[in-house]
């Protein structure tokens, strides 16, 4: 039996070696044993390659304004292990952690001893917060997809509507080299006459979505269509924008790309709005979308000189990130320091930093996919570029040789800037 909180994080933590374990099976026989709790509460469900943790703090932050009781359940952490699973944005309590772990470890341990077994990591937390949320009767809970979305262990719920934020290259050791395989694990969360909306704009990749939502019976929104974003404006605040009913928009994360992700929100959460599931006021999404904020998104944690942490891990996420930092700092030194994990493509990324960063100072952490300091700085290249395997020696160096005209940027991965943010906010 769990008494604390840590002794939870122990034994769920121990079931990383089992890694991807792909299939439901698992899952439908925990739930069924445990009287489907998944089935008993309202969700939402978010996949894609880039934005989904975005998108859901954008769809949380209104309808929580609108007065609902939002669980969100989100992957990777930033600070503490305890924030996957939240309820109006507060990290599930050690004590609720301790109680919903000792509902479900029984079946585990049971199911564990079967040909079907053994629960993966992942899927324990995701066990865990149906108990949470089912016991706290929340109005809505919002599930970010962890990886792919066929086989992901969140793919057992019954949503209310269902979100895409795009296709990109990533995890393509196990979801598919291609933007097709890719959009086609990721096109598994689709179901039976749920709708889809999407931001994704590939028109080959769209034909697929289409051919999908169409065995499906499901309403395709192409959510940048409907709601086509309009006098775009960026500023150090964050951005500004007009929707088509709604004009001046502000939002406070930073960077064009998460105009994209509130559009995907407000799509979903117009159609909530028509089909009367939720009351939700223009009053609602303007503060909601203004008021929302996601850890390790562009976050500006110091400003002269500018350091900002940015989970970037894959060639759109860099992107993204390079864009907006020549848009806010353009005439600034900028010097990135990166850590990606060995089994991310990233060649194109680097070919990005090159064109981005005045410097490139590669590191590592202790992660068990982490790439050493040397094999990335080997593989970048580049001149202006170096190394160091100790994260802590390294951000010890460069804040005593940042200018207060200079921007520092972390990146690589979330894993990684959640380890360098605890670190820094010491």
């Amino acid at each position: 039996m769990f008494r604390s909180g840590k002794e939870v994080i122990e034994w769920v933590s121990e079931q990383l070696r089992f890694g991807i374990r792909p299939g439901l099976e698992r899952m439908q026989a925990a739930l069924d044993r445990l009287d489907n709790p998944h089935l008993k509460i309202q969700t939402i469900h978010i996949a894609g390659t880039n934005g989904k943790g975005s998108t859901v703090t954008y769809l949380r932050s209104v309808l929580q304004d609108a007065g609902y009781q939002v669980g969100t359940f989100t992957s990777p952490y930033i600070e503490t292990f305890n924030e996957r699973i939240s309820l109006n944005g507060i990290p599930i309590s050690d004590d609720d952690l301790a109680w919903c772990a000792n509902v479900i470890k029984p079946v585990v341990e049971e199911i564990n001893k079967t040909n079907i077994g053994p629960f993966t990591e992942f899927e324990i937390i995701t066990l865990i917060s149906f108990i949470y949320f089912k016991h706290h009767q929340v109005d809505v809970v919002l599930y970010e997809v962890g990886l792919g979305g066929r086989f992901d262990a969140t793919n057992v719920i019954s949503p209310i509507v269902c979100g895409i934020t795009n296709i990109g290259h990533d995890h393509e050791v196990i979801l598919g080299d291609t933007l097709m395989k890719i959009a086609h694990e990721k096109l598994g969360i689709v179901k039976q006459g749920i709708p889809l909306v999407t931001t994704e704009e590939n028109l080959e990749v769209l034909t697929e979505f289409k051919i999908i939502a169409s065995e499906k019976k499901s309403q395709l929104i192409e959510a940048l269509e409907v709601y086509k974003p309009a006098n775009i404006h960026l500023t150090p605040e964050g951005v500004k924008f007009d929707w088509p009913q709604l004009k001046d928009v502000e939002l406070t994360m930073k960077g064009a790309h998460q105009i994209k992700n509130a559009t995907l929100a407000y799509a979903i959460l117009q159609y909530l709005k028509q089909k009367r599931i939720f009351n939700i006021s223009d009053v609602n999404i303007y503060r909601g979308m203004k008021q929302a904020f996601w850890k390790g998104r562009f976050e500006v944690i110091h400003e002269q000189p500018a350091i900002i942490l940015d989970g970037a891990h894959n060639l759109e996420g860099m992107t993204q990130l390079c864009k907006t930092l020549k848009n806010l700092y353009p005439t600034n030194r900028r010097l990135f320091m990166v850590s990606i994990l060995k089994d991310k493509d990233y060649t194109q990324m680097f070919d990005v930093l090159d064109e981005t960063a005045d410097h490139v100072y590669f590191t590592t952490f202790d992660f068990p996919r982490a790439q050493s300091a040397k094999e990335q700085y080997e593989v970048f290249n580049r001149p202006h570029s170096s190394y160091e395997e100790d994260f802590h020696e390294l951000i010890d160096y460069l804040l005593g040789e940042l200018e207060d005209e200079d921007c520092l940027v972390i990146t690589g991965s979330l894993y990684f800037i959640s380890d360098v943010r605890k670190s820094l906010m010491k």
